[in-house]
């Protein structure tokens, strides 16, 4: 056998040890499986979805306004405007009613419909439903659908609902499989008058036209552009609007890259902590093939080649997992019924050759150090006992690690500083370069603080668990390397929870109060008349907790225009207002209103105005400019001082909170509808509403689901930490043999070392834990600072039960990871302990 097969044939480290890397690069490589494939699927969707609009078009025309004639476009025919609008429609059963589009039918030279059963609509009483329509009604070719009668453009809201015939259903589409089509219905050009009323050129800024067979559609669309009309053709209208799209999930997909990068990075701590163990354990081996005359760069060749194959195996198998999960998710998602059929994973070259890069990749780079270390090793190694590993003490690395820190810190304060003076772009910035550059000095000190570390807490496990969590906090100690390694995963871990929790949280405070404060009142009513039990009737909405009647009147302030002031007393404020400090601020003859109110009015606070009262007397009003208050609060007696009994009648409601047994599970859109629907019923005239409550729980439910999201994508990296701290363990287990077999000779049972091994866990896992918890609360609160400084009041939040569920689930899971090398050690013979522990 040739030496070069010798060579080949050679292992370093039985493959069991390498089993916590494989997983780590399973876990993320399949992780970027996922993210391939759900970029795959988004543009897939968004892609169908354009050809569903656009399909079988072969010109768009479109002006920048509304209401144009059809534009006249030499080589076209058939040139049809494409109207729309949306409604909510009953089909057989009416407890299953759905919002959809309401299209005209177009002609079937320019886009024909592909029809599954029945015919195209004709008749005014006719129409088409999408499939995916249908199968939200229950409805079938035959039945009758309804059409609320206020939401359509062409009739009289006095009249009953009109209710039309299902002539046919159109074949499912590839939009709809992939749920990014809208449901949709088509009515007949006789019924385009009756659903978007006579004048429809006002309806539309768009229309579709076909080409005679023969003609160039890019050279129509060419000839026929001016600067006031522009034409595309359909595969540039397909284009142009899933790029258009596609720009909406930039951010999204940003935000996804940075947690690939972090899954990725967790996975080089865990496997480059592997390596250097598991090389560490190998050093006679190493010293004994240099002894045999094994040059390094053939040790290195052998150290790479190990390796690769890691990297290999598990990238492949996180490939595998990455494709089978998604196809699963894909399977639960049919099955509950929001996908009309199983849609297979969109297997790409991409997604199979991506990850597999990025795993071995990422283990080459990560075995880079631990090889260079293997290549160092000196034959004499073979004869001498390794000795124990000394304590880090301060060098350059933990020089440049101190300056790191102190000065990313000091740039997240500057980066804050600049946010809060109006300079936001550069503060983010400055910010972002502070937090990698800490966080980076932190990670150049964590070798030499794991010792002071471990010694300050295993005083205080040492007088908890006895014997074997002093011997835990000793064996810490003695492997700072090894331990600052896992510890390192966990705090990636933490830290990135522990930010995006505090982040999320002050911003949700911060957006809520400063909402509260400019929009406090979730619900103002307004019309031209109002019955006399209109606050009753709204208050009688399942979500409203309180209502009040108030009035409104347009005075004359001496500026450009009138100013609306609404009218209530401070008892009725305090009654419908999310402000408790607002209702002291009402007082006869002064005006309360915001910045953004007063500069366009142009006056300021504590500016007294003379103004002209209903009876052309004189009235004297103080100013009071509070925050951003959106509206013009006065009192009933000021009001009817200024303006006497031409006022409007107005309603201001809160909602109950969400959740409370007033409100139940419904959403505030839901609320806000419940409202308008009272709003159409007799008495309400030119009533409308303005839903401020709207808004600012929608910005809450915003931040709640990014929030979630992204504690999902970071329990990736957590877990790839809580494999670092098995694999920490199980290595230490081997490394340690003899020392566990004459524990186990003194007299050590089982149970202490198991005990002794779950410590270790907990120790290193409560470190790192409280180290990311620490870090991660400063980065949340000045990365908020930095990104809503200049724009909102920063509340500081700490989310108190978050942060200890952090801890506590952190140290659980350092337990649970010690399990089965605990059991491991315990089953340690005492023999063993005049035996080699090299294996």
């Amino acid at each position: 056998m040739s030496r070069a097969a010798q060579r080949r044939r050679v292992r370093l480290t039985p493959t069991r040890r390498h089993v916590a890397a494989i997983i780590a690069i399973a876990l993320s490589t399949a992780f970027v499986t996922v993210m391939v494939l759900a970029g795959s699927l988004v543009t897939a969707s968004l892609r169908a979805s354009a050809e569903q609009t656009y399909a079988g078009v072969d010109l768009v025309a479109s002006t920048e306004e509304y209401g144009a004639q059809a534009p006249d476009i030499p080589g076209a025919r058939d040139v049809t405007p494409v109207l729309t609008s949306y409604a909510q429609v009953t089909g057989p059963d009416p407890a299953r009613p759905a919002f959809v589009q309401i299209t005209g039918e177009l002609p079937a030279s320019v886009q024909p419909l592909d029809l599954a059963s029945g015919r195209a609509a004709s008749a005014a009483d006719e129409v088409v439903l999408d499939d995916s329509t249908a199968r939200s009604l229950g409805a079938e070719v035959g039945d009758r659908i309804t059409i609320p009668r206020d939401q359509l453009a062409g009739t009289d809201p006095s009249a009953g609902d009109p209710a039309f015939t299902v002539t046919g259903i159109t074949a499912p589409t590839t939009a709809q499989a992939l749920g990014m089509g809208m449901s949709g219905l088509h009515v007949s050009a006789a019924a385009a008058g009756l659903v978007f009323g006579d004048a429809t050129q006002q309806m539309t800024n768009t229309w579709f036209a076909s080409v005679a067979p023969g003609e160039d559609a890019s050279a129509v669309a060419a000839a026929a552009s001016t600067s006031g009309l522009a034409v595309r053709t359909g595969a540039e209208a397909i284009e142009d609007q899933v790029q258009g799209m596609m720009q909406g999930f930039a951010f999204l997909g940003a935000i996804l890259v940075v947690f690939v990068v972090i899954a990725l990075l967790t996975t080089a701590v865990v496997i480059a902590n592997t390596f250097t163990v598991t090389l560490a354990q190998q050093t006679r081996s190493l010293a004994l093939l240099r002894t045999l005359g094994a040059s390094r760069r053939q040790v290195a060749g052998i150290v790479t080649r190990e390796t690769l194959l890691v990297g290999l195996v598990g990238s492949a198998l996180g490939t595998v997992l990455g494709h089978l999960f998604v196809q699963a998710v894909l399977l639960g998602v049919w099955g509950l019924g929001w996908l009309p059929g199983v849609l297979a994973v969109p297997v790409t070259v991409l997604s199979i050759v991506l990850p597999l890069v990025v795993g071995v990749v990422l283990a080459l780079v990560s075995g880079v150090l631990p090889a260079r270390r293997a290549t160092r090793v000196a034959p004499l190694q073979a004869l001498r006992p390794e000795p124990p590993a000394a304590a880090r003490r301060f060098g350059v690395r933990e020089g440049i690690g101190v300056v790191a820190l102190v000065l990313g810190l000091g740039a997240l304060v500057g980066g804050a500083a600049l946010s809060s003076s109006g300079q936001a772009g550069m503060g983010i910035v400055l910010g972002v370069i502070g937090g990698i550059v800490s966080f980076v000095g932190l990670l150049l000190l964590l070798v030499a603080l794991t010792g002071p570390l471990a010694r300050a807490v295993g005083a205080v496990v040492g007088r908890l668990g006895g014997t074997p969590a002093r011997l835990a906090a000793a064996t810490t100690r003695r492997h700072p390397g090894r331990s600052a390694a896992t510890i390192a995963a966990l705090v990636i871990g933490t830290t990135l929870m522990t930010m995006m929790s505090v982040g999320a949280r002050t911003a949700d405070v911060s957006l809520a109060r400063d909402l509260a404060d400019a929009r406090p009142i979730d619900a103002v009513i307004t019309g031209a008349a109002l019955p006399a039990d209109a606050a009753t009737r709204i208050g009688d909405v399942r979500g409203i907790a309180a209502t009040e009647t108030a009035a409104r009147a347009d005075v004359d302030v001496h500026a450009a225009e009138d100013m609306t002031l609404y009218a209530a007393s401070p008892e009725q404020i305090a009654a419908v207002s999310n402000r408790d400090d607002l209702a002291p601020e009402l007082h006869d003859d002064v005006i309360v209103l915001g910045t953004d109110r007063a500069t366009r009015f142009g006056v300021s606070d504590g500016q007294r105005l003379e103004l002209t009262g209903a009876d052309g007397a004189t009235v004297t009003v103080t100013v009071h400019v509070d925050g951003n208050l959106h509206l013009s609060l006065t009192t009933p007696a000021t009001l009817h001082a200024l303006a006497g009994d031409q006022v409007q009648p107005v309603v201001l409601a809160r909602f109950a909170a969400p959740g409370s047994p007033e409100r139940g599970d419904a959403d505030a859109m839901t609320v806000a509808g419940d409202v308008q629907d009272v709003l159409a019923q007799d008495g309400f005239v030119e009533a409308q509403a303005d839903f401020d409550g709207v808004e600012r729980e929608t910005y809450g439910q915003v931040l709640d689901v990014l929030l979630g999201i992204t504690l999902a994508l970071l329990a990736v990296a957590v877990l790839v930490a809580l494999v670092g701290v098995a694999n920490t363990l199980s290595l230490g287990v081997i490394e340690r043999s003899g020392e566990n077999a004459l524990l186990r000779a003194l007299g050590t049972t089982r149970g202490q070392m198991r005990s002794m091994l779950g410590w270790e866990g907990v120790l290193l896992a409560f470190i790192g834990a409280v180290l990311g918890i620490v870090l991660g609360g400063v980065y949340g609160v000045a990365g908020i600072w930095c990104i809503l400084g200049g724009a909102f009041p920063v509340t500081i939040t700490i989310p108190w039960v978050q942060i200890a569920a952090v801890l506590v689930l952190a140290v659980l899971a350092g337990w649970a990871a010690s399990v089965l090398p605990g059991r491991r050690a315990a089953r340690t013979a005492p023999a063993q302990a005049l035996a080699a522990a090299d294996e």
